[in-house]
């Protein structure tokens, strides 16, 4: 008898003892698996995908058998993740962890086929987050709206989402409420202890306008996610449009002295400096566009013709949406005298396509096109 009641001690301690995971109903993982593979879940959901790896990683060195962190993986991967799939499918999962890789194995739709297994009566965090991506049962926000009431401490994602889409307007929301999304963009902030928060921030205040604040939220972001980071990117397109003045300012002297028309050395070299190691031209004799490589440019900028006086002027320079290609337009004009002694009165119209180089950080000219505008042209190579 005393046997018996041990046997059903440890069976009844065996039970409870079962690892509990917030997101899923149940899971194969241990406790400390569990516990970490749910924090790489809820990087995944929250768009921070690199955490999510790591972390998904960490639960396995600990826990080799914990199928919610080999499922996030796979999810989180790129190429590998038919082979993580396949992986995954070897294991001994559970049973709301089997329902998660049927899903990412199907051909099918997901967002229905976790509508159906919501339906089905399981009541997994998981699930339910999936089907509010379902459109066919209410738009995107309505359903977010309704998973956060259902879901509070679940509810950081969806938080995220609704700022969007109140910010956008989008996923229903037919009119942008700013007062709505930054409501949301708080309630994210106090639930997610993650990057995305002040990314997304970021992003919203970014595309209404408001630098000052979108620059405040991606440095936090950069200080949370790690720098380098995904979030660096966007930092520095923040910061150059804080500066767009200054940097325009800069592409302004670029322009006038690659153009200055002396041939100096040590202006030669300055023109060097300024030039992409390939480029393309079309230029104002109006023959064909070619590509060159840097030394190619600086013999041809010179051939054919002795430059008297050149000057640069009417310079306006724009930026593409993330300020790293620069056009400059401006007129060129001034005389050079031909190889037969004749002076010849130069005025073109241009544009110049200038590239920030990633490693150096330097503005390189990577296009001229020139056209004759009101004088002659450059000689003819013919």
């Amino acid at each position: 008898m005393k046997r018996f009641f041990s046997l059903i001690l440890l069976a009844s301690l065996g039970f409870s003892a079962q690892a509990q995971s917030s997101w899923f109903g149940n899971t194969s993982c241990s406790d400390h698996g569990a516990a970490i593979a749910d924090q790489a879940f809820v990087s995944l959901i929250n768009v921070e995908r690199s955490m999510a790896i790591g972390m998904a990683r960490a639960a396995l060195l600990i826990d080799e058998g914990c199928g919610i962190a080999k499922l996030v993986q796979a999810n989180a991967s790129g190429d590998s993740q038919d082979a993580l799939l396949s992986e995954a499918s070897e294991m001994s999962l559970s049973s709301d962890e089997r329902l998660w890789l049927d899903l990412m194995q199907s051909d099918d739709p997901w967002q229905p086929a976790a509508t159906a297994i919501v339906d089905s009566g399981n009541k997994a965090p998981i699930f339910a987050w999936m089907s509010a991506w379902d459109s066919d049962k209410g738009t995107v926000a309505e359903n977010m709206e309704a998973f956060v009431e259902a879901y509070p401490d679940h509810a950081a994602s969806a938080y995220n989402m609704l700022a969007y889409a109140y910010a956008g307007p989008s996923w229903g929301i037919e009119e942008a409420n700013m007062v709505r999304a930054l409501r949301y963009l708080d309630l994210y902030d106090a639930a997610h202890e993650g990057p995305n928060a002040a990314d997304s921030r970021s992003e919203i205040l970014w595309n209404a306008g408001e630098k000052a604040g979108a620059w405040a939220a991606i440095r936090s972001a950069v200080d949370k996610g790690g720098n380098p980071s995904m979030y660096a990117d966007r930092a520095g397109t923040i910061w150059r449009a804080m500066n767009e003045e200054n940097l325009a300012k800069a592409i302004h002297e670029q322009v006038q002295a690659f153009w200055s028309g002396s041939d100096e050395e040590a202006d030669v070299e300055a023109r060097a400096a300024l030039l992409a190691p390939n480029s393309s031209h079309c230029d104002s004799n109006m023959e064909a566009c070619y590509r060159a490589t840097k030394d190619e440019v600086l013999a041809a900028l010179g051939a054919g013709a002795e430059w008297l006086s050149l000057e640069v002027s009417d310079v306006d320079v724009t930026f593409n949406s993330d300020y790293r290609t620069a056009v400059a337009t401006h007129m060129n004009a001034g005389q050079y005298k031909t190889g037969d002694g004749t002076v010849v009165d130069y005025q073109a119209r241009a544009s110049s396509v200038w590239s920030l180089d990633p490693w150096s950080g330097d503005w390189l000219l990577i296009h001229g096109n020139f056209a004759p505008s009101g004088g002659a042209g450059i000689p003819s190579t013919n």
